[in-house]
């Protein structure tokens, strides 16, 4: 009964991890909306690396000493990861925002379940249930209203926009970097897994923005300094961990379908900071892609999920 109720506990708080760490990404699609363009991409991407190092480090300092050492193997996955996981999804989220509104980032950011089930069923060969593949269906028809604007003649005509095309970029490594990532924390703690991806990301990252910093220069405020430190320490930092101890404790497939309350924040965040609009066609896509992610939440394939 004690263990029973122990796992309850560690399921629940995993659960609220999830959904807080969702919170702080909601909020880093409308910092990263309105940064864009403003510091090169390379750059604040590094910089985000370092500032979560900074409040992640020393918290994961003492597990860091008793971890045991990663094979060689292990080395290369947790590269992997952190290209996946931090690299591409970081530089492809400033260049996507530099080029559409926070309220499509949030539409194509809640395609990341249906985009996780599909690669489950590509890489480990887990057929999706009925309503699994339903629920695909339907997310990615919510995707391609907001794509065409709701318009029949967008859909004829249809070629899918630079800043969109990044952003879908993000999702398609943040779910192969779930599932990988998943793996790797069988023999690391979150914290430890978190530690390294990061720490490959700034090795990979620092030289890249610092050329870039070179070549184009920047100058930014007080406020958006603020926005930078908001979008390292929290988001690379706070909500990166939360959200692979959440992974580790539920399993991809049901933290990624959690973490879509994402969304919902980025679009209420979007309509509140950003002043944009609503049309109907963002009302149509969205509702039916939670529809998917609700149809998809009927057994996610528990060889990947369990942990």
């Amino acid at each position: 009964m004690q263990h029973l109720r122990s796992n309850q506990t560690t399921r629940f708080k995993a659960y609220f991890f999830v959904l807080l760490s969702s919170l702080i990404y909601g909020g880093n699609v409308i910092a990263g909306r309105l940064i864009a363009g403003l510091v090169p991409p390379f750059t604040l991407s590094a910089i985000r690396v370092v500032l979560g190092l900074i409040i992640l480090l020393p918290l994961a300092w003492p597990q860091m000493k008793k971890a045991p050492k990663p094979n060689k193997m292990e080395w290369f996955q947790l590269v992997i990861i952190s290209i996946l996981g931090i690299v591409v999804p970081y530089v492809a989220l400033l260049l996507g925002l530099q080029q559409t509104t926070g309220t499509n980032a949030s539409v194509v950011f809640a395609t990341l379940p249906a985009v996780t089930n599909t690669l489950i069923f590509l890489l480990y060969k887990l057929k999706p249930s009925k309503f699994q593949t339903l629920g695909m269906i339907t997310s990615f028809m919510g995707l391609m209203i907001v794509f065409t604007q709701g318009s029949l003649l967008h859909l004829l005509t249809f070629k899918l926009g630079v800043g969109e095309l990044y952003l879908f970029i993000n999702v398609l490594s943040i779910g192969l970097f779930n599932l990988l990532g998943q793996n790797i924390m069988h023999k690391f703690s979150s914290l430890v897994t978190s530690i390294y991806a990061l720490i490959f990301a700034a090795i990979m990252l620092i030289p890249m923005g610092a050329w870039q910093l070179k070549s184009s220069g920047w100058n930014v405020s007080m406020s958006e300094w603020l926005i930078i430190l908001y979008m390292g320490f929290l988001a690379a930092g706070v909500a990166f961990f939360l959200n692979l101890y959440g992974i580790n404790k539920i399993g991809s497939g049901k933290a990624s379908i959690f973490s879509n309350m994402q969304h919902v924040f980025s679009i209420t965040l979007s309509v509140i900071i950003l002043k944009e609009s609503l049309a109907a066609y963002h009302w149509i896509g969205f509702i039916l892609v939670i529809s998917g992610v609700l149809l998809s939440l009927s057994k996610s394939s528990q060889k990947v999920t369990s942990n």
